[in-house]
């Protein structure tokens, strides 16, 4: 039985957790039909893509930021999981907050 190309393996997987959709991202393959496109609603967030040796190479959108090599789709699971978290904590602690009053 031939393996899953990593790429696929990771978009599988994120796809299958109801919490990134429910966190306001969505994955996709991407736009070449291969590689992992993570959207943060309607906007790029950043993307996987696999090495001929098998390492997943993240990008940030923001190309200003340095990205990320991962030998395993557990290890890109996980780094993709933690950028959404961190993504979300980030909004919540910016969105204004609300004080009562007298």
């Amino acid at each position: 039985m031939k393996r899953a190309a990593p790429d696929a393996e990771l978009l599988r997987q994120l796809a299958d957790i109801p919490e990134v959709g429910l966190s306001g991202f969505a994955v996709r393959e991407g736009l070449a039909g291969t590689g992992v496109t993570v959207l943060k609603g309607r906007d790029y967030f950043g993307s996987w893509r696999a090495t001929q040796h098998g390492e997943l190479v993240w990008t940030f959108a923001d190309l200003s930021e340095e990205g990320r090599t991962v030998a395993t789709v557990d290890d890109a699971l996980r780094y993709t999981l933690l950028l959404i978290l961190a993504s979300v904590a980030k909004s919540h602690n910016s969105s204004p907050r609300f004080t009562r009053t007298g």
